[in-house]
């Protein structure tokens, strides 16, 4: 068993009223510490973060500081921590 942090960040922090939430994960898999922040935060969160097949690729979702789609083999540890941005627009 795992224990994962998960940090949001701009929208999605005032969205949620946290910035920061704690879940077990037994197996070490990304969906499954989403899954579990979404029966905290409610069904609508793992909209925010999942697809059917993945992550959505409007997110920027980082794991102890690096970017997810750079990491080949994810895995959760213990102490690891997921970041998850919002998209940003403006200029």
């Amino acid at each position: 068993m795992a224990k994962v942090k998960i940090r949001l960040f701009a929208s999605l922090r005032e969205k949620y009223g946290v910035s920061e939430i704690e879940v077990e994960v037994e197996n070490g898999e990304f969906r499954e510490a989403i899954v579990k922040a979404g029966e905290i935060l409610g069904r609508d969160f793992i909209d925010e973060v999942l697809t059917g097949k993945g992550y959505r690729s409007d997110r920027i979702i980082l794991v102890n500081g690096r970017h997810i789609q750079f990491i080949k083999e994810l895995k959760l540890r213990d102490g690891d921590v997921i970041a998850i941005f919002p998209p940003i627009a403006g200029g």
